[in-house]
């Protein structure tokens, strides 16, 4: 009897073998194989494995850079002349140039990675946590850990410095220019109600015009501040005194530099939402591209016309009031977006999640606690 049963099993499996390989293309380099070993991976355990998107919700390779490009930029466009002050004009050129490189480089492996696994592994192609899977694939369960935990306390931290960044530009628009007298905490708290109905969204797919308005929004905020230094350069640089840079300067320099280029978390989660993963190679080089556009005018821009004046944010350096408050705005839109950009990487990793748009997928999910206790803890950051 067991030998009988043994002999059904292989003929099954081969002529699953036999179908998967009629179904490939003749000049495909994958074979049936890993098709069979994936298939009983998935019925095993599949915890990882998420509903498929319509391919018309899916991204081509250029709303993909636009992503790469709002992810990282924000934050690192007001404090990147800050950084150039610290390390000084001709370090802070090479420190952008040499870590823009390192992180394309870097990106684009994860690219190949991620194709790779999609030869070994197709069912992974509805994965819900490729960061953390890719892990697992090259090192194994502990690492798959290491690295969702990792993941989750950069998104955290970013999240909290886009939320007090965000919110205090807002209370100071509040009070300086609308005449509402209000706490910061309490800007924090409303902006946290505004943003959850973005929280309903299930992919990145699902609002990549709200991307592309984000990018909109920071191009303007760099062409302000540009405007503004320029304005201000005949009375700025002909009294321009240039810091003197120190070791533990540099050293904090290159905190910024790491935190502007920083969004390799996101990389997976959008590849995943491309409609030809391979075409992210080329959403890597183009967004770095257009990052390295924006920052570096504007960094030597600032820091050659106000040098050791330059505030915390090179915003406030600027002495033309519509332009920094057309600026800060700006800032502001980015960084709410980014918020809930940041969330939507953080609960894709729940195993219980609705993969639904709708209030129910809030209500039942424990995220739904994370996503509150997340916003109190902002606020004490705060007070």
């Amino acid at each position: 009897m067991y030998v009988c049963m043994r002999f059904g099993r292989t003929k099954l499996i081969r002529a699953f073998e036999t179908m998967v390989q009629s179904l490939l293309p003749s000049n495909d380099q994958l074979s049936a194989q890993p098709f069979v070993h994936c298939y009983s991976e998935m019925c095993m355990s599949s915890t990882a494995v998420g509903v498929p998107m319509r391919p018309e919700n899916k991204l081509g390779w250029v709303v993909t850079a636009i992503f790469i490009v709002a992810d990282m930029v924000g934050g690192g466009v007001v404090a990147m002349p800050v950084a150039f002050k610290q390390s000084g004009l001709l370090g802070g050129i090479i420190f952008m140039i040499v870590i823009a490189m390192i992180f394309e480089y870097t990106g684009y492996q994860l690219g190949k990675v991620w194709c790779k696994m999609m030869q070994r592994y197709p069912h992974l192609k509805v994965c819900r946590k490729p960061f953390p899977e890719m892990a697992k694939r090259t090192m194994g369960p502990g690492m798959e850990r290491f690295t969702s935990v990792m993941v989750n306390v950069t998104l955290f931290g970013v999240a909290v410095v886009y939320l007090l960044l965000s919110s205090n530009i807002l209370h100071y628009f509040a009070n300086r220019f609308a005449g509402v007298q209000s706490s910061t905490c309490t800007v924090i708290v409303v902006l946290d109600l505004v943003i959850l109905p973005a929280t309903f969204l299930k992919s990145p797919a699902e609002f990549w015009g709200i991307v592309v308005f984000a990018m909109l929004t920071t191009v303007i905020s760099v062409i302000s501040i540009l405007i503004g230094v320029a304005i201000d350069m005949g009375a700025c640089f002909p009294e321009v005194d240039y810091p003197e840079q120190t070791s533990n300067s540099i050293l904090l320099s290159l905190g910024i530099f790491l935190f502007a280029f920083s969004g390799h978390f996101v990389f997976p989660t959008i590849q995943h939402d491309m409609r030809n993963p391979r075409d992210f190679t080329k959403s890597v080089f183009a967004g770095f591209l257009l990052v390295i556009i924006l920052y570096m005018p504007l960094s030597v821009f600032g820091y050659v016309v106000y040098g050791a004046s330059l505030e915390s944010s090179v915003i406030y350096s600027i002495q033309t009031d519509w332009l920094q408050l057309g600026a800060n705005l700006m800032i502001a839109v980015h960084c709410i977006h980014d918020i809930g950009d940041r969330h939507k990487s953080f609960e894709s990793r729940s195993r219980t999640l609705s993969q639904s748009f709708s209030w129910f997928r809030k209500r039942t999910s424990s995220h739904a606690h994370h996503h509150t206790s997340s916003g109190f803890v902002c606020c004490s950051v705060c007070a």
